[in-house]
């Protein structure tokens, strides 16, 4: 406090302070001779199990050091293309028959028995090796969830895992599948602690692109189509897929599980941009797949609009909830007329204004949104392009009031003053 003598530091306090940085500085030098030992190891290319627990040894100290995991996966490739360790053939019982077998001498049989073994024991060691990478990222992703390396270490561990368990003969697609289902539930459980860490979003896409390959690969009449890599979800709406009786059910029931994995995380925090992004991932291509007519995609749509109009009332100030709502009404702009051009430009019309209604209702209960105002002042300028030669005076009137929504953004978002400018001069679009 101001006035008041501060308090001479006792030598208890000071001893206390040498004491710690003391402390401090033996960690510090512990840490840089282990550092240092890695980079001795990685200059003599040294890939063996001491190499790999020295590896894990720095990573718990430091899982920011990228060139240690890219190290680590160099020295895991080598060991995987060993042969079984002297110590695990040591752990074997003994055959303490042998002796009283009749020594026939080896056969060619014998020979591809034996190679089949050392084959089976080789992908057990490597499928335990990778199980102990993936325990070690799980540890590190507990402390540090938003490190990339360890997220990519990790995937990398999943796909090896997958790799080996297609090299194993005795294995079936289940027992190659299982570790990827494995991981969407713990990905899951990642996501209850942190449901917007785009880090496990993004892992979570790549389980479900592996999870659909696998999907096709199972099935003889995708298996060629599997082989092309096609990306989960857009592979939906494949005209192979659309027409399959087979596998569809599955990649459609693997899309519908993802959907409701989004909206638990939505109604959980309506600003979750992640789980929005993946709706409109998702949406068009599990519709094309269901081969849905237009007024059943338009029921769905109208669905996602009351979803998105809950979200905009709770927060307005969220933006992704602003860009999902965009989304969806630029998915009704877009939507093929066909035959029924009337029709579908009606039903443009109406929900356009149906929409701008809405905003317009929030807009006077939060005069200060710049996103009503900003979506507002999109949609009047797309309902002014919607607008025919015999709707002049609704094309005038729509322009008029995007021009004034424009000016009053201005002030509303100073920061953005030369984009809502360049808007109103024309040398911008929405």
């Amino acid at each position: 406090m101001h006035g008041v003598k501060r308090a001479p530091k006792s030598a208890a306090t000071a001893e206390a302070r040498a004491a710690r940085k003391a402390k401090e500085a033996a960690k510090l030098a512990s840490y840089l001779d282990i550092e240092r030992t890695f980079f001795d190891y990685k200059r003599q290319a040294r890939k063996d199990s001491k190499a790999l627990h020295h590896t894990t040894k720095l990573l718990t100290l430091n899982p920011e050091l990228y060139t240690v995991w890219n190290y680590r996966r160099e020295v895991l490739l080598h060991m995987f293309a060993g042969a079984v360790t002297e110590e695990a053939e040591k752990e074997k019982k003994p055959d303490v028959f042998a002796s009283l077998r009749e020594d026939a001498g080896p056969t060619t049989q014998d020979g591809q028995e034996k190679e089949y073994e050392e084959k089976q024991e080789r992908i057990a060691r490597n499928q335990q090796l990778l199980e102990d990478d993936l325990m070690l990222t799980e540890h590190a992703l507990r402390a540090h969830p938003k490190v990339y390396w360890i997220w990519n270490h990790r995937m990398w561990c999943l796909t090896q895992y997958s790799t080996q368990s297609a090299a194993n003969t005795t294995s079936s697609t289940a027992d190659a599948t299982w570790v990827w289902e494995r991981e969407l539930k713990l990905v899951e459980k990642m996501l209850e602690l942190d449901p917007r860490n785009f880090h496990g979003w993004n892992c979570r896409r790549a389980i479900l692109q592996h999870l659909s390959l696998s999907l096709l690969s199972s099935d003889p009449s995708t298996a060629t189509f599997a082989a092309e890599q096609p990306s989960f979800p857009t592979l939906l709406s494949h005209p192979l897929i659309v027409s399959s009786g087979t596998v569809k059910p599955a990649l459609l029931s693997l899309a519908e599980r993802e959907l409701s994995f989004t909206v638990k995380k939505i109604e959980s925090n309506f600003s979750n941009f992640s789980a929005w992004h993946q709706r409109t991932k998702l949406l068009p291509h599990v519709w094309a797949a269901k081969q849905l007519s237009t007024a059943q995609i338009d029921a769905q749509v109208d669905a996602e609009l009351e979803l998105v109009k809950q979200a905009m009332y709770t927060d307005p100030a969220d933006q992704s909830v602003w860009f999902y709502h965009r989304w969806l009404v630029e998915l009704l702009i877009q939507a093929q007329a066909g035959k029924e051009e009337g029709t579908r430009r009606r039903r443009q019309w109406t929900v356009l204004n149906e929409e701008i209604g809405v905003i317009e209702e929030l807009f006077e209960l939060e005069p200060e949104s710049k996103w009503c105002a900003s979506s507002l002042a999109h949609y009047y300028t797309v309902l002014a392009g919607l607008c025919g030669a015999e709707d002049a005076a609704v094309k005038d009137e729509a322009r008029e009031k995007a021009k004034r929504l424009l000016l009053q953004l201005i002030e509303l978002d100073p920061d953005r003053e030369q984009r809502y400018r360049d808007l109103l001069e024309g040398k911008a679009q929405f």
